[in-house]
Protein backbone atom coordinates (compact mmCIF):
# COMPACT_ATOMS: atom_id res chain seq x y z
CA UNK A 1 0.00 0.00 0.00
CA UNK A 2 1.52 2.98 -0.94
CA UNK A 3 -0.18 6.64 0.89
CA UNK A 4 0.56 9.97 -0.89
CA UNK A 5 0.12 13.12 2.01
CA UNK A 6 -0.28 15.94 -0.63
CA UNK A 7 -0.77 19.84 -0.28
CA UNK A 8 0.78 23.10 -0.82
CA UNK A 9 4.72 24.10 0.12
CA UNK A 10 4.78 24.78 3.64
CA UNK A 11 0.92 23.45 4.05
CA UNK A 12 1.09 21.27 7.45
CA UNK A 13 2.97 18.09 5.93
CA UNK A 14 5.92 17.44 8.27
CA UNK A 15 3.82 18.86 10.82
CA UNK A 16 1.15 16.28 10.11
CA UNK A 17 3.36 13.44 10.53
CA UNK A 18 5.19 14.78 13.77
CA UNK A 19 1.97 14.73 15.54
CA UNK A 20 0.73 11.25 13.64
CA UNK A 21 4.02 9.09 14.12
CA UNK A 22 4.31 9.28 18.12
CA UNK A 23 0.35 8.19 18.19
CA UNK A 24 0.84 5.30 15.60
CA UNK A 25 3.69 3.79 16.88
CA UNK A 26 2.08 3.52 20.45
CA UNK A 27 -0.69 1.99 18.51
CA UNK A 28 1.72 -0.60 17.14
CA UNK A 29 2.56 0.49 14.11
CA UNK A 30 6.50 0.33 13.44
CA UNK A 31 7.48 3.62 11.20
CA UNK A 32 10.92 4.38 9.58
CA UNK A 33 12.05 6.85 7.20
CA UNK A 34 12.92 10.12 7.69
CA UNK A 35 11.11 13.89 7.82
CA UNK A 36 12.37 16.56 6.41
CA UNK A 37 12.62 19.28 9.00
CA UNK A 38 13.05 23.34 8.46
CA UNK A 39 16.53 24.46 10.10
CA UNK A 40 18.51 27.68 9.67
CA UNK A 41 22.51 27.18 8.21
CA UNK A 42 25.08 29.39 10.18
CA UNK A 43 24.51 32.46 8.16
CA UNK A 44 20.79 32.23 9.46
CA UNK A 45 18.97 31.02 6.22
CA UNK A 46 16.18 28.55 5.58
CA UNK A 47 17.48 25.28 4.92
CA UNK A 48 16.39 21.47 6.13
CA UNK A 49 17.56 18.65 8.17
CA UNK A 50 16.69 15.20 7.86
CA UNK A 51 15.35 13.50 11.34
CA UNK A 52 15.66 9.89 11.23
CA UNK A 53 12.38 8.24 12.33
CA UNK A 54 13.75 5.48 14.31
CA UNK A 55 16.41 7.26 15.77
CA UNK A 56 15.25 10.63 16.39
CA UNK A 57 19.16 11.57 14.90
CA UNK A 58 18.97 14.84 12.88
CA UNK A 59 21.38 15.63 10.39
CA UNK A 60 22.13 18.70 7.81
CA UNK A 61 19.96 17.71 4.39
CA UNK A 62 19.73 20.39 1.95
CA UNK A 63 21.38 23.83 2.15
CA UNK A 64 22.01 26.52 0.15
CA UNK A 65 25.12 26.25 -0.84
CA UNK A 66 26.78 22.77 -1.59
CA UNK A 67 29.49 20.73 -2.37
CA UNK A 68 30.45 21.00 -6.49
CA UNK A 69 28.54 17.97 -8.48
CA UNK A 70 25.90 17.95 -5.46
CA UNK A 71 22.59 16.71 -7.03
CA UNK A 72 20.11 19.99 -6.49
CA UNK A 73 16.37 19.95 -5.73
CA UNK A 74 15.62 23.97 -5.92
CA UNK A 75 17.85 26.58 -4.38
CA UNK A 76 18.83 23.75 -2.23
CA UNK A 77 21.91 21.77 -2.51
CA UNK A 78 21.80 17.98 -0.94
CA UNK A 79 24.61 16.79 1.80
CA UNK A 80 25.70 14.02 -0.46
CA UNK A 81 26.59 11.83 2.91
CA UNK A 82 23.06 12.78 4.27
CA UNK A 83 21.55 11.94 1.19
CA UNK A 84 23.04 8.76 1.11
CA UNK A 85 21.56 7.80 4.33
CA UNK A 86 17.82 8.97 3.19
CA UNK A 87 18.70 5.93 0.53
CA UNK A 88 19.70 3.52 3.09
CA UNK A 89 16.85 3.85 5.45
CA UNK A 90 14.54 3.01 2.33
CA UNK A 91 16.28 0.52 1.56
CA UNK A 92 16.81 -0.99 5.02
CA UNK A 93 13.33 -0.65 5.58
CA UNK A 94 11.25 -3.95 6.67
CA UNK A 95 8.49 -5.57 5.52
CA UNK A 96 6.71 -5.32 9.10
CA UNK A 97 7.09 -1.52 9.21
CA UNK A 98 6.11 2.02 7.27
CA UNK A 99 8.28 3.67 5.64
CA UNK A 100 8.06 7.55 5.77
CA UNK A 101 9.73 9.79 2.85
CA UNK A 102 9.47 13.31 3.24
CA UNK A 103 9.74 14.16 0.70
CA UNK A 104 9.35 13.62 -2.93
CA UNK A 105 9.83 15.95 -5.52
CA UNK A 106 10.98 16.92 -9.22
CA UNK A 107 14.01 15.42 -8.84
CA UNK A 108 12.81 11.90 -8.20
CA UNK A 109 10.28 12.66 -11.10
CA UNK A 110 13.51 13.05 -13.15
CA UNK A 111 15.06 9.68 -11.71
CA UNK A 112 17.27 11.06 -9.62
CA UNK A 113 17.70 12.02 -5.56
CA UNK A 114 15.61 8.79 -3.67
CA UNK A 115 13.97 7.74 -7.16
CA UNK A 116 15.99 4.40 -7.56
CA UNK A 117 15.75 2.95 -3.94
CA UNK A 118 11.77 4.42 -3.62
CA UNK A 119 10.34 3.22 -6.79
CA UNK A 120 11.63 -0.32 -5.41
CA UNK A 121 10.03 -0.19 -2.23
CA UNK A 122 6.71 1.52 -3.85
CA UNK A 123 6.54 -1.56 -6.46
CA UNK A 124 6.23 -3.43 -3.67
CA UNK A 125 2.80 -4.32 -2.93
CA UNK A 126 3.50 -6.03 0.18
CA UNK A 127 4.86 -3.14 1.84
CA UNK A 128 3.58 -0.24 3.65
CA UNK A 129 4.74 3.30 2.40
CA UNK A 130 4.13 7.16 3.45
CA UNK A 131 5.69 9.53 1.28
CA UNK A 132 5.17 13.01 1.31
CA UNK A 133 4.45 14.74 -2.47
CA UNK A 134 3.54 18.51 -3.07
CA UNK A 135 0.15 18.76 -4.71
CA UNK A 136 1.89 20.37 -7.82
CA UNK A 137 3.59 16.98 -9.14
CA UNK A 138 1.11 15.16 -6.97
CA UNK A 139 -0.49 13.39 -10.87
CA UNK A 140 2.88 13.12 -12.19
CA UNK A 141 3.91 11.27 -9.42
CA UNK A 142 1.05 9.45 -9.05
CA UNK A 143 1.46 8.50 -12.76
CA UNK A 144 5.15 7.66 -11.90
CA UNK A 145 3.79 4.74 -9.96
CA UNK A 146 1.92 3.08 -12.21
CA UNK A 147 0.45 0.26 -12.56
CA UNK A 148 0.43 0.49 -8.50
CA UNK A 149 -2.62 3.03 -7.63
CA UNK A 150 -1.51 5.69 -4.48
CA UNK A 151 -4.00 6.21 -1.76
CA UNK A 152 -3.91 10.17 -2.24
CA UNK A 153 -4.49 11.89 1.38
CA UNK A 154 -4.64 16.17 1.12
CA UNK A 155 -3.10 17.28 4.36
CA UNK A 156 -5.88 20.39 4.13
CA UNK A 157 -8.76 18.05 4.67
CA UNK A 158 -10.04 17.77 8.08
CA UNK A 159 -10.45 13.91 7.91
CA UNK A 160 -7.08 13.55 6.69
CA UNK A 161 -6.00 12.09 9.69
CA UNK A 162 -8.85 9.74 10.30
CA UNK A 163 -8.83 8.13 6.85
CA UNK A 164 -4.73 7.87 7.48
CA UNK A 165 -4.94 6.12 10.77
CA UNK A 166 -8.06 4.02 9.28
CA UNK A 167 -5.61 3.15 6.44
CA UNK A 168 -3.13 2.23 8.77
CA UNK A 169 -4.88 0.02 11.15
CA UNK A 170 -7.15 -1.20 8.95
CA UNK A 171 -10.73 -0.01 9.84
CA UNK A 172 -10.83 2.27 6.46
CA UNK A 173 -10.01 0.11 3.33
CA UNK A 174 -8.67 1.34 0.00
CA UNK A 175 -12.46 1.11 -1.81
CA UNK A 176 -14.36 3.11 1.22
CA UNK A 177 -14.94 6.86 -0.06
CA UNK A 178 -11.63 8.60 0.84
CA UNK A 179 -14.16 11.98 1.24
Amino acid sequence: MVLILSGPVHGGKTTFLELSLPRWAARGVRPCGFLSVPAADGQGRKCYDLLEVRTGRRLPYLRREGEPGAERAGPFSFVPGTLELARALIRGAKPDEILVVDEAGPLELRGGGLWPELRKVLADPARRSLVVVREEILEDFAAALAPAVPLVLDVRDPNAGKLMDGYLFGTVTPDADQG
